[in-house]
Parts: C-alpha cells; sequence; structure tokens
C-alpha cells in the first residue's frame, strides 16, 4: 500500500511563509539551529518540498523567523492601544509588562538559536544603532507619559529612555540576578525609586 505524498492546500505565496514561520518558530525555540526542515513540514502539515519551494534553503528560513520574532508590530499595536487617560501608575505598569514580555521573547527565542551570522546580522539590524533596543516604542510611551509630565521629575523623553533601558536591562540574563524579573516590581520602582519617601519614615 503507498501513502500518497501530501498536497499543501492553495495559499498564497505569503500566506505560505507565514504558516511555515508559525510552525518553525516553537520549534526553533525547542531545538534551536538543529531543527530539520523535515520537522518544520511536518509541523507545518506539509510537504518538505513546500517548505523550499516558500523559501531557498534553510537559511533563508530562519531568517524569517528571526524577522519575524524581532517585528515590533504587535507590541506598538497593543501599546498604542493604552488609553492615555488612565493613571500613570496603570499605564506605567503596562508599558513595562508589554516591553518586558517583548524583550522576553526575543531573548529566548535568539538565545535558543544560539551563535549564527544570519541572526546576528538580523538582530544587529534591529538592536544596532540604527535601532536602539526598543527605540521602536518611543514615539508612542511618550504620548502615553506626556499627559502626566507635570508629574514626572524629569523631561518625558528622559522618563522614556530610563525606563526603556531597565526594561532591557533586567530582561538580559547576563546582566540582570533575577531581582529585576518582575515587570509588576519593576513598574513599581520606575514609579517610586530605591528609596522610601522621607515622609513615610
Amino acid at each position: 500500500m503507498t501513502t500518497k505524498a501530501r498536497r499543501a492546500a492553495p495559499m498564497s505565496p505569503d500566506d505560505r511563509r507565514a504558516s511555515i514561520l508559525d510552525a518553525a518558530i516553537p520549534l526553533i525555540l525547542e531545538r534551536g539551529a538543529d531543527v530539520t526542515t523535515r520537522e518544520i513540514a511536518d509541523a507545518a502539515g506539509i510537504a518538505e518540498g513546500t517548505v523550499f519551494r516558500a523559501f531557498p534553503d534553510k537559511n533563508a528560513l530562519i531568517d524569517g523567523a528571526v524577522e519575524r520574532v524581532m517585528d515590533p508590530a504587535d507590541t506598538l499595536a497593543m501599546l498604542g492601544a493604552i488609553d492615555p487617560a488612565q493613571p500613570l501608575e496603570v499605564k506605567i505598569e503596562q508599558i513595562v509588562m508589554l516591553l518586558h514580555s517583548r524583550v522576553g521573547s526575543v531573548v529566548r527565542f535568539m538565545t535558543a538559536l544560539g551563535p549564527r551570522e544570519h541572526a546576528r546580522a538580523k538582530a544587529a539590524d534591529h538592536h544596532g544603532h540604527r535601532h536602539p533596543p526598543l527605540g521602536e516604542a518611543t514615539d508612542v510611551v511618550v504620548r502615553l507619559l506626556e499627559p502626566d509630565r507635570e508629574r514626572l521629575r524629569v523631561s518625558v523623553p528622559a522618563a522614556v529612555d530610563y525606563l526603556r533601558i531597565l526594561v532591557f536591562g533586567t530582561s538580559m540574563p547576563f546582566l540582570a540576578t533575577g531581582a529585576g524579573s518582575d515587570p509588576s516590581a519593576l513598574a513599581d520602582f520606575i514609579l517610586h525609586g530605591v528609596a522610601h519617601d522621607a515622609s513615610d519614615a
């Protein structure tokens, strides 16, 4: 008895690439760069040849996965949905939660992928001088904090810089000790600093 080759359901080239990346990203998180195109094809429910019609080789597929993980569009949309009229404390916690999640997901993915020239080039393009860490969120966060500028001890742009640096730094395994890994605690620290108010003593 022969087994018929699986025929991929008709899709546009962009949709096919997206569906393959959807299957590839969890496998890369689990297996790193050792994941095979056969494993990715099985996870996507398609023949391995369909993978190579969408991507010329495995390197191109992994580059596509890196680009997908680095894409800030979803995070920017969620930040943009935050109501700037909410109390400052609520906004700071929401902002920190979203940015912390974004950095954490990128770090986990790149750690799983391991050293790789293609991946480093993609990461550098997003996190180099042209793309500072979380820099793509700066304008959105400035807009969210602007209504509370009178409550801030520094200018709004400076407050956003400090917030961005703290979120990024506490998300890096080689920089953080784990004490700053709780987004709620980090949001509280950003709001109130390291020392008690003297009036509370």
